[in-house]
């Protein structure tokens, strides 16, 4: 006797509770939707795996979140998952808009960003509503192709602004501090000068960067010269010595047992891996 199926959101599953292949990745619309002046927007609640982006462009509104209504302008990011809504309220004066995504995922609907982040730089935010919705109005153009590239590129941004977030989130202090290290860590670099930059004594700059960061400032600044030792590495031919030398470390046996020690590789094992060479036959 034949089995029954039946769809549970994304997943399919027959009357044994077994799981069958998801529903494919896709792209249900893409709009630049303008608010009308003077009228509320009707909010749109999600279910059965639909997910939405909301990227405002112009305008102010506002979105249900926890409970109150949290004011959105241009920049701000939403991420929909099923049991949102999309934005309910509109200055009826200053009416918003906002670049409007509708997908599935492909049976994950899990949001790895807070629901409102930002994608500070306005001008990227008109291009790229520009761009996807003149993709999507595309025939021609690969739609899976097109979400996968919206889901990466505002994904991207709200890490970026959930990152310089935290960065603004420091006391100024240590902000100064942070800038002179990032500034001046190629070169001889007391605690002393960090802490001068700061305004703070040695002990609290070490007690403050400890709590604000998890690092003690030489840690910080042992990690500032790997990263950009990484940098080196992938991007030049330059010898290792070299490398070390530009980077801050004394001689080339520190700079390896630290690069070893935060990387887990040697810097030469970190170069053949990032190496990209054509090589004839």
């Amino acid at each position: 006797m034949a089995k029954s199926i039946k769809k549970i959101g994304f997943v399919i599953k027959n009357s044994d509770g077994l799981a069958q292949r998801p529903e494919p990745e896709r792209l249900l619309g893409v709009s630049h939707y303008h608010q009308r002046p003077g009228v509320h927007p009707v909010a749109n609640l999600f279910k059965n795996g639909i997910q939405c982006f909301e990227l405002m462009t112009s305008g102010r509104g506002w979105v249900q979140s926890h409970g109150e209504w949290k004011e959105v302008t241009p920049g701000d990011l939403l991420w929909h998952i099923p049991g949102d809504s999309t934005v309910g309220r509109s200055d009826f004066s200053n009416p918003y808009s906002c670049l409007a995504v509708r997908f599935y995922n492909g049976g994950n609907v899990r949001r790895p960003v807070p629901r409102i982040t930002r994608w500070e730089e306005l001008d990227e935010v008109q291009r790229f509503t520009r761009e996807v919705v003149q993709l999507h109005a595309d025939d021609a153009f690969d739609s899976l192709v097109l979400l996968r590239y919206i889901i990466s590129r505002l994904h991207f941004q709200a890490e970026l602004h959930l990152r310089r977030q935290k960065d603004h989130g420091l006391p100024v202090e240590l902000r100064r501090a942070m800038e002179m290290l990032n500034r001046g860590y190629a070169g001889p670099l007391p605690l002393r000068e960090l802490a001068g930059a700061a305004g703070w004594s040695v002990p609290h700059l070490h007690d403050r960067f400890k709590e604000h960061t998890g690092l003690s400032p030489h840690q910080a600044l042992i990690r500032r010269r790997i990263q950009a030792a990484r940098e080196l590495l992938a991007g030049t031919n330059d010898p290792i010595k070299s490398v070390a030398g530009s980077c801050g470390f004394p001689n080339v046996a520190a700079f390896c047992a630290q690069f070893k020690k935060i990387t887990r590789l040697s810097p030469t094992e970190y170069r053949k891996r990032q190496l990209y060479e054509v090589r004839g036959k």
